[in-house]
């Protein structure tokens, strides 16, 4: 594969890559270059990191890279996620090993936990490193990698921390690009400032975009209207039954007409079109019949002009992402215990 067609392949779909000519350069070097996302184990995974995330991870592991996920454990217990209790974090990151591979990540995908890191006297040397090379001010502006706005950190000094740890971990790993959503990009450009002050190489910062929240939360902020789980009826989870799959989307924002942040067409654009290629709509014979869209231009632009009502879009993206899940489901079928256990911890919580 020539470097031309593996950037392709790691900028397809992607928000934004810092900087694409380093991505080319690091590609033109050869070898296996190590790439990362970091994910917090929070709870139960939404299709948002399932399939634009993991796709992604997948995109680079063709494109000849290393692809590490760490699995953020001693990050989320900063961030107050299952209670804090590190055990429930464990579990929680067996059954993100477990969504990943039910989506199709592929095996030679590396799984570190933080907890491995944090051991050590010198990942805690680089931490503070990296503390020292920027201000309070600048950390701060850090906080919403969490979901935490500034004000979080005048109530627990340990959040502090957190931004320096992620960008510690980029170092500590020895990587060539970091991967994240569109929410992470603080971190990444926290560890692109400090790298030169400490002497360490740079790496490439690559963003997917967002799902926004089921809600319509994303139109006037996309960060703070993201797809949560946070938010259940929001948000659209790996494990939802089909049923569930259909009553969100019924419930979800949709108007009519309307193109630009309608979380509806934005699961057909970040999650259907690439998986499948094609949106087929059901649709009643008095109505036109069933209609197949094979690009989402053309979906939107049908949605747009009114020839497709709201209704039927929920229908088709419906039906369209529970045939996406069945093979999710089979899969938990076959390999329960990890998702039970932590359902079990989510019901005593």
């Amino acid at each position: 594969m020539s470097v031309e067609d593996r950037a392709a392949l790691v900028l397809r779909g992607a928000e934004e890559a810092v900087t694409r000519d380093e991505l080319r350069a690091l590609l033109d070097r050869g070898g296996t270059p190590r790439s990362y996302v970091g994910l917090e184990p929070s709870g139960l995974m939404h299709i948002g990191t399932a399939f634009v995330i993991g796709a992604k991870v997948s995109d680079l592991v063709r494109a000849g890279f290393h692809a590490v996920v760490l699995l953020a454990d001693w990050h989320a217990y900063i961030n107050d996620k299952l209670g804090s209790n590190l055990e429930n974090l464990r579990l929680c990151s067996e059954y993100f090993k477990d969504a990943f591979r039910a989506v199709g990540v592929p095996d030679s995908v590396e799984y570190l936990y933080a907890n491995e890191f944090v051991r050590h006297p010198e990942y805690w040397q680089e931490v503070i490193r990296v503390s020292k090379a920027s201000s309070v001010a600048r950390i701060r502006r850090a906080l919403t990698i969490m979901g935490r706005t500034e004000e979080d950190a005048d109530l627990d000094a340990s959040k502090l921390i957190y931004p320096a740890m992620q960008v510690a971990d980029i170092h500590w790993m020895d990587l060539d690009l970091a991967l994240g959503g569109m929410d992470q990009r603080h971190a990444h450009m926290l560890y692109r400032d400090v790298a030169p002050k400490l002497g360490w190489k740079q790496v490439v910062a690559l963003h997917t975009p967002l799902l926004p929240g089921l809600q319509g939360e994303g139109r006037m902020d996309l960060i703070a209207g993201k797809m949560s789980k946070s938010r259940p009826d929001a948000s659209l989870l790996l494990n939802d039954p089909p049923a569930e799959v259909d009553r969100k989307i019924g419930k979800a924002f949709c108007p009519a007409k309307e193109t630009v942040g309608n979380p509806v067409l934005e699961i057909a654009r970040m999650v259907l079109f690439p998986r499948r290629g094609r949106l087929k709509i059901p649709r009643d014979t008095k109505f036109g019949g069933d209609v197949a869209y094979a690009s989402f231009g053309d979906l939107a632009k049908a949605y747009g002009s009114g020839d497709l009502h709201p209704k039927d879009l929920k229908a088709g993206v419906a039906a369209g992402l529970n045939e996406e899940l069945a093979p999710v489901r089979k899969y938990f079928d076959a390999h329960p215990e990890n998702l039970d256990a932590l359902v079990r911890i989510l019901g005593k919580g």
